[in-house]
């Protein structure tokens, strides 16, 4: 006896008794019997039934902004399987084979992709791949932001940047501040940290000591750069009060 071309040790009787795997689908059993005379070959594949084993693992991609990618999977199962690419948080299917194409992707294609198998009545399969796209940085920070006058306020600027910013700039009234470069007002400190929650995008955060009135009239511009190029966002500082709500205009009721 011999599988996929390969002596079984051992198996010498006329019937052969083992536990099937899916190996035996694609490796065929053969049966050879020889006397004096010359000798005799017949092979079979099993049909067993077995649910998704992933073939070819995807591996990530990283691309520039604008390129087609390939992103590749394979699995292999019986009963025929039905495979499916989506997005990850997304239900739309993308494709159906073992090749995913996108075409001119941008920042917004980057993220994790899910090629899932189904094999019927048998089992279910599924693994990622990761799309990263090179390109300028994105902002994505709230463009109105709030602090309590007297008390110490946070701007925040998450910067999501594939390569990394080169360079972080604040603006704001006559202060200009770059990552590792230039003083500041001593009201003023600015800090960069990747909060895990963001996904290694990198936080700029400015902050005001003893914020004061003039601090809610000038428009806070933050700018990163990396090769590709600058993003930047324009965010505005309102005065909260105390009790968590925006400031607002007194009003006065008359009754007649």
């Amino acid at each position: 006896w011999a599988k996929g071309g390969v002596l079984l040790e051992g198996a010498r009787e006329s019937v052969f008794v083992t536990t099937a795997d899916h190996s035996f689908f694609t490796e065929p059993v053969s049966c050879q019997v020889f006397n004096a005379v010359g000798s005799t070959n017949v092979s079979i594949l099993v049909d067993v039934h077995f649910g998704p084993i992933l073939v070819v693992e995807p591996r990530p991609v990283t691309v520039d902004v604008d390129s087609d990618v390939t992103l590749n999977c394979k699995w292999s199962g019986n009963p025929p399987l039905t495979l499916t690419w989506t997005k990850k948080g997304s239900n739309m299917v993308l494709s159906n084979n073992n090749q995913l194409h996108l075409k001119s992707v941008s920042q917004v294609d980057a993220g994790q992709y899910v090629c899932k198998a189904i094999v019927p009545r048998i089992g279910v399969g599924e693994t990622e791949v990761t799309l990263t796209v090179n390109g300028p940085p994105i902002i994505s920070s709230d463009p109105v932001q709030y602090a309590v006058r007297g008390e110490r306020g946070e701007i925040k600027c998450y910067i999501a940047s594939t390569p990394p910013p080169d360079k972080i700039v604040w603006a704001w009234k006559e202060n200009v501040w770059e990552k590792e470069k230039g003083t500041l007002m001593e009201r003023y400190t600015v800090e960069q940290s990747k909060p895990q929650a963001q996904g290694g995008a990198v936080l700029s955060t400015l902050t005001i000591n003893n914020v004061m009135e003039s601090d809610f009239h000038s428009p806070y511009n933050c700018t990163a750069w990396n090769s590709f190029g600058p993003g930047t966002m324009i965010i505005t500082l309102k005065e909260k009060g105390m009790l968590g709500m925006s400031k607002q205009p007194n009003s006065v009721a008359c009754i007649c």
